[in-house]
């Protein structure tokens, strides 16, 4: 099968990188499927029987090979299939190398796929652009005898293309001259289900996991639910839970009443236990007891512990995990516990000092501990003048309270002094903003509070 109506890589397209990948191919002659969707199909002599609706695809080596053509017969109207094998060559028209009559009545197997179907209109991620992207147009080339996918366009010019724009003299062609192309070359693209069941979600350019929390977290919330599960699952439990983190309340509610309850308790395992107390508040009472009974246990008493809080008070935004030591100990002990709790603890701007009743009897910033004498104990100038709230505090007394001895966190105590946990200030800030300033915010003022307060932790 020939195509020599088709042009080469460089015509129509810019960039050096998709034309060098898909060079590397083997090719140096490719179309648009949109250029050959519509085009007459003719039989070996040369009469028209029909024209192309489809070409279906099956799993090669590297690449989608085309399998078969779809196109509908000008006398019946009924769709006709016919394999690859059929067609003589792709020029002016598709040429068939058998006659009318002979044509045989065929079907699809079940590994093979249309493109309009499985690939085109469909989204794929463009990591380079951290955004959902639509599939266009698919780029087509001949590889070693057979006709393959190559590429993806997910540019302006492709819908341009498809409705007929392109190739258009005058104006439409200056305008297409200044557009730049969006080719995603085929060997950029990750397939997520191998069985190719779920093609319209690829990954492109790199492995989403190379990617920070943020950046997946915006990628997820422009994409459906069974795509945002899909992702997560691919991404291991550790970067599924801080990529939830996150993403926004309302889609966290979406993802997380979908999702299987052995999964969700995997990933809450890896999460700050406020966060996934805040989960939790989101599904069915029934399933939030189901995921707990699968959490080890005392990830699970931590969790239990903070959703027992009314809503707006110290108890329901504080984290129970900080960093805490004895008053006999030594700088540099601490500093060792510091770098080995640090791979638990999201932040630490305080090390607090409790006494053998878990009652909390002073504390030191990082900054008292690096000007301190190494072999020095933590009680020698740890600060015992303290200001501590009660779980049952208002958020807003707390914001106010941390902004007035401009503080990072604040510890939060019961009635009898045994710590609890600390309210950050970010978390306290969060909770206090009007949600109609919010509206007004940058679109990820959420995600950047959250990056520069992990930078800012140990």
């Amino acid at each position: 099968m020939s195509s020599s109506g088709w042009g080469k890589i460089a015509e129509g397209t810019s960039g050096p990188i998709w034309t060098r990948d898909i060079s590397a191919t083997g090719t140096d002659r490719v179309g648009f499927f949109s250029q050959i969707q519509g085009m007459k199909i003719v039989d070996c002599n040369r009469s028209v029987v029909g024209k192309l609706n489809d070409l279906s695809i099956k799993s090669g080596e590297t690449l989608l090979e085309i399998s078969r053509v779809v196109y509908t017969s000008n006398i019946l109207g009924e769709k006709v299939i016919l394999p690859m094998s059929s067609v003589r060559s792709i020029d002016c028209a598709i040429q068939l190398d058998l006659p009318r009559d002979e044509i045989p009545p065929g079907k699809l197997s079940e590994k093979e796929l249309l493109i309009t179907e499985t690939i085109l209109d469909k989204q794929i991620v463009d990591i380079d652009g951290l955004k959902v992207v639509r599939v266009n147009d698919v780029l087509l080339a001949q590889v070693k005898g057979a006709l393959c996918i190559v590429g993806v366009d997910v540019g302006f010019q492709g819908i341009l293309r498809r409705v007929g724009v392109l190739g258009r003299s005058g104006i439409s062609c200056q305008i297409m001259s200044k557009l730049p192309a969006r080719i995603i070359p085929w060997s950029y693209v990750d397939l997520l289900d191998p069985a190719l069941r779920k093609i319209h979600l690829k990954i492109s350019r790199k492995t989403i996991k190379d990617l920070h929390p943020a950046d997946i977290a915006d990628i997820i919330e422009d994409l459906n639910n069974r795509d945002r599960l899909m992702v997560l699952d691919s991404l291991g439990d550790e970067t599924a839970a801080e990529t939830l983190e996150e993403v926004e309340p309302d889609v966290q509610a979406t993802v997380v009443k979908q999702m299987d309850a052995d999964d969700m308790a995997d990933i809450l395992e890896k999460m700050d236990p406020a966060e996934a107390a805040d989960l939790l508040d989101m599904v069915p009472k029934e399933k939030a007891s189901e995921v707990l009974g699968l959490m080890e246990p005392e990830e699970a008493e931590d969790v239990i512990e903070l959703m027992g809080y009314s809503d707006q008070s110290a108890g329901s935004i504080m984290t129970n995990e900080y960093v805490w030591v004895r008053s006999y100990c030594k700088v540099s002990d601490i500093f060792e516990r510091l770098r080995k709790a640090g791979q638990d603890v999201d932040m630490i701007y305080y090390v607090y000092v409790l006494n053998d009743k878990g009652q909390l009897i002073g504390v030191a910033s990082l900054r008292d501990l690096l000007l301190a004498d190494p072999s020095g104990k933590i009680d020698d100038f740890m600060k015992k003048d303290l200001i501590s709230v009660l779980p049952t505090a208002n958020i807003e007394e707390i914001a106010n309270l941390l902004s007035k001895y401009d503080f990072l966190s604040v510890p939060v105590v019961d009635p009898d002094g045994k710590m609890l946990g600390i309210v950050t200030f970010d978390d306290a800030l969060d909770n206090v903003i009007p949600e109609d300033l919010k509206t007004r915010l940058p679109w990820n003022y959420h995600k950047m509070r959250r990056v520069r307060a992990k930078e800012h932790g140990v």
